[in-house]
């Protein structure tokens, strides 16, 4: 089975040449749970096409190391091409799980290609909130209008306000929410003939081609 990973980025704008400047990496393989934070050198961030409003929201001025903010457990500050190594090395041959996943992957794909690396994720990363949505009408309740209050309606807390916006915070959310979930899909699954996944240290691993 594939390893999983669970990504959030927090990013220089919405803009398609934005930048990721934090990206979080939970990653399983079986038994074994390892997470990191990169952040990246402004040097390669293009900073005159940055969102004022998305550094803003991200806290960016605040939180990356470049301005002052202290560098915690695991958690790296690197040139753009040494992040480019290490989201290809930590995603490798993996399952990705995010919120929006294909905002983070998009321009992670872009880092890795101008450092002249390919992706090797699974090619189909899956939206937690989406998945989550199709659990919520399989149970007959009434499906929500964003993430925060489909994770409630799952009983999953989203982060709490110092950690929402924190690639770590939204990639640990990420992960919560895939665990309290997917335990309860697996005997619908089994009634109705599909494919079960895979359980693993009582966590339910997604079947993938």
């Amino acid at each position: 089975m594939r390893p999983l990973v669970f990504l959030d980025t927090e990013t220089t704008g919405c803009h398609r040449e934005r930048r990721p400047w934090e990206i979080a990496m939970i990653r399983r393989d079986g038994a074994i749970q390892r997470e990191i934070t990169v952040f990246v050198d402004i040097a390669d961030l293009d900073l005159d096409r940055a969102s004022p409003d998305a550094l803003a929201i991200s806290r960016f001025h605040q939180r990356h190391p470049h301005f002052g903010a202290p560098l915690g457990t695991n958690e790296l500050l690197c040139s753009g091409a040494q992040a480019a190594a290490l989201v290809r090395q930590w995603t490798a041959a993996a399952t990705v799980f995010g919120v929006v996943p294909s905002f983070d992957t998009e321009c992670l794909s872009e880092l890795l290609n101008r450092h002249g690396l390919s992706t090797s994720w699974h090619y189909q990363p899956w939206d937690i909130a989406v998945f989550a949505s199709g659990y919520l009408a399989g149970r007959g309740q009434t499906l929500e209008t964003n993430s925060e209050k489909t994770s409630h309606a799952c009983g999953v807390h989203p982060p709490i306000a110092a950690e929402r916006h924190t690639a770590m915070g939204d990639a640990r959310w990420v992960a919560r929410w895939h665990d309290a979930i997917m335990p309860q899909i697996i005997p619908a699954l089994r009634a109705s003939g599909a494919a079960v996944p895979e359980r693993r240290n009582g966590r339910a691993v997604p079947v993938h081609q």
